[in-house]
Order: structure tokens, then C-alpha cells, then sequence
């Protein structure tokens, strides 16, 4: 199947699509408004659940959208987007269930997810231009790359337990913010055709669509390298006075 967009379509294919646009502009402004705040604060979590459910919409929609238009690598690309919020929130708010066994095939499709990215960029490296439907081969190689790292995440976790500490927040706040960069460089990359010609420009939508990598790196600096937690309210199963 072609190509299907709101102009194109009907029926139940439109209510995806545009449920599947209306979730992705619900995440930008949730998850900006999550980054802007005080981490752990009332505003935060709140901004952070909208967030949450919005991504997880907008990924399963994906794989709605991707499956009606015969797209695997889109299936895989959205079924990642849920991974990544899913084991960001669940970092932070531990499920009460038995949850090894799907910590382990969620740490299976992370391992997958790398293994078809690596495999969709060989191929489309070997293309004129290097890019299939406007995707890049680098773009794919490094999407498998952090499918990877994430894979070898999960791994850790299952053999070293439940995380605490600077860990725990590492390892939530990365997969937030890279969460957060799919649906900014979906938007203002991938959709800029639909921002109104006045206000398209360049250089401002390309500092748009990565400034959450940006954050992610200040963190990732902030939290992991120089392990200053000053501002960040910790979750309640912290030890008591590591709010801070």
C-alpha cells in the first residue's frame, strides 16, 4: 500500500492517523514541559504521566499505521518508541507483578530491534544516496546502536537486580529524553511540510528536533559523570533523606 495520510485516507485509517498526530503533539508538549521543570516534582510527574501515555499511544498507533502500509522497519520503530517509555517509567515505578519474564523479552527486543537496524542500514547503504524513504543508512546504524546499548541495559538489570540511585535515574531519564528526540525529530524533520511557511525555518526546526539528544547529553554529564543530584526530588523508594 501506498503512503497513507490524512488527505488520502478515511474511515478508520484517518482516526488513526490522526489520533496518531494528535498523541505525538500531546507528547511534545507534556515531555517539554517534564524537561522544564524540577525533576520529581508534582508538576514533573504529572507532565511525565501525560507523557507517557501519549508516547505509547503514538508507538502503537505507529505499528498500527506501519502494519496497513506493509512497513516492517516502521513496526520496529514503533514498537521501540513504547519499549524505551515503558522501561523509562517502570525504572522509576517498579511494576507489582512477577516481572523477570518480561523484563527478559523486553531486553529480547531491544537485542532484535539493534539486529534489524543494523541490518536495514547495510542494505540501504549499498542504495544511491544512501536512503530509503527519506531515511538515512547513518540514521539507521545509529538507532541500532542505541537499541543495543539499551539491550545491554536491560541485561545488567536482570543480572545485577533493581536499580537505585544515580543508576535509576540515568537510566530513566535517557530513555525519556531519547523517547522525547523520536517524537521531536518525527515532527519537526519528518513532518515540516505541515508547519506553516512562515515560521518553517531551517536552522530552527533542526535545533528543535534535537535539542532533547542535547538535554540527554547535559544529564547524562550532570547525573552519571559528575553525579550531582542538586534539584531533583528523588522517588520515595530512595533512602530517606535523598531528596535533594
Amino acid at each position: 500500500m501506498n503512503h497513507v495520510t490524512l488527505a488520502t485516507s478515511s474511515g478508520l485509517v484517518w482516526l488513526t492517523i490522526a489520533s496518531h498526530f494528535s498523541a505525538g503533539l500531546i507528547a511534545l508538549v507534556a515531555g517539554t514541559i517534564a524537561l522544564a521543570v524540577a525533576k520529581g516534582g508534582k508538576l514533573h510527574k504529572q507532565s511525565g504521566i501525560v507523557f507517557t501515555f501519549a508516547m505509547i499511544a503514538a508507538g502503537a498507533l505507529a505499528v498500527t499505521l506501519a502494519v496497513i502500509e506493509r512497513k516492517t522497519s516502521m513496526i520496529f520503530g514503533g514498537s521501540f518508541v513504547v519499549y524505551l517509555i515503558f522501561t523509562a517509567t517502570t525504572t522509576v515505578k517498579p511494576v507489582s507483578w512477577n516481572k523477570r519474564p518480561v523484563e527478559i523479552a523486553l531486553m529480547l527486543f531491544a537485542f532484535s530491534f539493534a539486529a534489524a537496524e543494523y541490518y536495514y542500514g547495510s542494505i540501504v547503504w549499498k542504495l544511491p544516496g544512501h536512503v530509503f524513504n527519506g531515511v538515512p543508512a547513518g540514521m539507521m546504524f545509529f538507532l541500532g546502536t542505541i537499541g543495543l546499548l539499551a539491550a545491554v541495559g536491560d541485561l545488567r538489570v536482570l543480572r545485577e537486580g533493581s536499580l537505585c540511585g544515580v543508576k535509576r535515574l540515568a537510566r530513566h531519564l535517557w530513555r525519556m529524553c531519547f523517547g522525547l528526540f523520536i517524537a521531536t525529530g518525527s515532527f519537526f524533520f519528518g513532518q515540516a511540510k505541515f508547519i506553516p511557511a512562515p515560521i518553517r525555518i531551517g536552522p530552527a526546526l533542526a535545533a528543535l528536533g534535537v535539542a532533547p539528544l542535547v538535554i540527554l547529553l547535559y544529564w547524562m554529564w550532570r547525573v552519571r559523570l559528575r553525579r550531582r543530584l542538586t534539584g531533583i526530588v528523588v522517588g520515595s523508594s530512595e533512602p530517606s533523606g535523598a531528596a535533594v
